[in-house]
């Protein structure tokens, strides 16, 4: 009984040193736009939004980053964010740092991307201003989903192209998070319903069909640059 003792006082002293090791490494690398290297309008931002959806894409897309967004350098320095999340909207990056999980964020350039390209891409973020958010991630533009704008603002203003397009079933859906969103969204997926389809594997297999862009998938791409990331090993 006694050996059982030390051995569990054993376990718990880890237990609580590797917890409060957490909370010191989480405190340290916490960060402000302060904090953050000199940015530039045009930068794509990355994080982890949580919740349901977060972990689905997650598991999806095998990657930390679930949401993502454009850096625009206002007139008096301040760094706001242009995102879709219905509607698109820009805030401040201090609040959209604040919205993402543990304040965790990555932050990642074109290279050699000139200020009149930043510009044009800003500019076609803009025009998607309002937008409601697309909850089917499908390839239209009535609604768009996060990495589906910074791809767009990239492609249709500069002709930069930013991420890779991917088909779902190409993506890692075969879990238990992401299967359960899509079974909770089929009944009412546009294309579903063009077709009159009224059934959930015969709708499923449309699905696996659909074009999308992840936040991964421009996180990776070749054409960027990183500039700062406070997710650790964990991000790319």
């Amino acid at each position: 009984m006694k050996r059982a003792s030390r051995i569990f006082g054993i376990f718990a002293l880890a237990v609580i040193g590797l917890s409060a090791a957490v909370i010191a490494w989480l405190a340290a690398t916490t960060v402000s736009a302060a904090d953050l290297p000199p940015l530039k309008t045009g930068d794509i931002v990355f994080q982890d939004s949580g919740g349901g959806q977060g972990l689905a894409i997650m598991l999806a897309s095998r990657s930390p980053y679930t949401h993502t967004g454009l850096i625009e350098i206002a007139p008096d320095g301040t760094p706001l964010v242009v995102e879709a999340v219905g509607p698109v909207r820009t805030i401040p990056l201090d609040r959209w740092i604040a919205n993402g999980t543990a304040r965790r964020i990555t932050i990642k350039r074109v290279k050699g991307l000139t200020s009149a390209a930043a510009q044009s891409a800003i500019a076609r973020a803009h025009t998607y201003d309002g937008y409601p958010y697309d909850i089917y991630f499908h390839d239209s533009r009535d609604a768009i989903y996060c990495s589906e704008l910074v791809y767009a603002a990239f492609k249709e203003g500069p002709n930069i192209s930013v991420g890779r397009v991917e088909k779902i079933r190409d993506l890692a859906i075969n879990n238990s998070p992401t299967r359960s969103l899509i079974e909770a969204r089929w009944q009412r997926y546009p294309p579903c319903q063009a077709k009159g389809i009224a059934s959930f594997d015969a709708c499923f297999q449309v699905i696996l069909e659909q074009t999308l862009v992840t936040p991964a998938s421009i996180a990776r791409h070749p054409a960027l640059e990183l500039v700062y990331s406070n997710f650790g090993p964990a991000g790319d």
